[in-house]
C-alpha cells in the first residue's frame, strides 16, 4: 500500500509539476489551522454579538435621566413637611439638647423662600454650649430624627486649652414644602 501511494505521488508530480504538489501540500497543512481558527472566530463573534444585545437591553431598561430626575424631585418635595412642622422641629431640637446636656441660648429664626417658589427654608441659628461629645450627639440626634434638616455651619470655640466646655454657633436649615 505504501508503494502505491508513493507511485501515485510521483505520477501527480510528473503530470502537474512541483508547484502543484507544493500547493497541495500547503493547502493540506493550512486546512486544520483555518478550520479551527474559524471556529474560534465564530465563537468570539457570537460572544460579542450576545454582549452587544445584552447592553442594548440594559440601555432599554434604564429610565430616561431627565424624567427620572423630575420624578425624584417630585417625590422629594412630596415628603417634605409643611410650615406647621417647623414648630415641632424647634421643640425637638430643644428637647434633644436638654437630653444631651447642651445648653441653648436664644437663637435666630427666619423663614426664607427658596428660588422656584416650591420650597421654603427655615434658617435656625443657635448658640450652644456643652462638651464636644455632647454637642456631636445632639447634632446627630437632630439630623437623624429630622430628615429635612440640614446642618449648614458650625463654629466652635474653647476659652482655655484644658477646658471641657465648648461654645458653638450652629446654623441649621429646615426645608419645608409650600402649601
Amino acid at each position: 500500500m505504501k508503494a502505491s501511494l508513493q507511485s501515485h505521488l510521483f505520477f501527480v508530480l510528473h503530470r502537474h509539476g512541483w508547484p502543484a504538489l507544493l500547493g497541495l501540500l500547503l493547502m493540506a497543512l493550512t486546512w486544520p489551522l483555518a478550520h479551527f481558527g474559524a471556529d474560534g472566530a465564530r465563537a468570539q463573534a457570537r460572544a460579542l454579538q450576545q454582549a452587544q444585545t445584552e447592553q442594548r437591553e440594559r440601555q432599554a431598561r434604564q429610565p430616561d435621566p431627565a424624567a427620572d430626575q423630575a420624578t425624584r424631585l417630585a417625590e422629594f418635595e412630596a415628603h417634605l413637611p409643611q410650615a406647621p412642622a417647623a414648630l415641632q422641629a424647634v421643640r425637638h431640637m430643644h428637647r434633644s439638647a436638654a437630653e444631651h446636656g447642651v445648653v441653648l441660648a436664644s437663637g435666630e429664626y427666619r423663614l426664607v423662600p427658596e428660588p422656584g417658589g416650591r420650597l421654603q427654608r427655615y434658617l435656625i441659628t443657635l448658640p450652644a454650649e456643652g462638651s464636644y461629645p455632647d454637642l456631636r450627639a445632639w447634632m446627630a440626634d437632630v439630623l437623624n430624627e429630622l430628615p429635612s434638616m440640614a446642618l449648614d455651619d458650625i463654629s466652635l470655640k474653647r476659652n482655655a486649652v484644658g477646658e471641657t466646655q465648648v461654645q458653638a454657633r450652629v446654623r441649621w436649615s429646615f426645608y419645608l414644602r409650600v402649601p
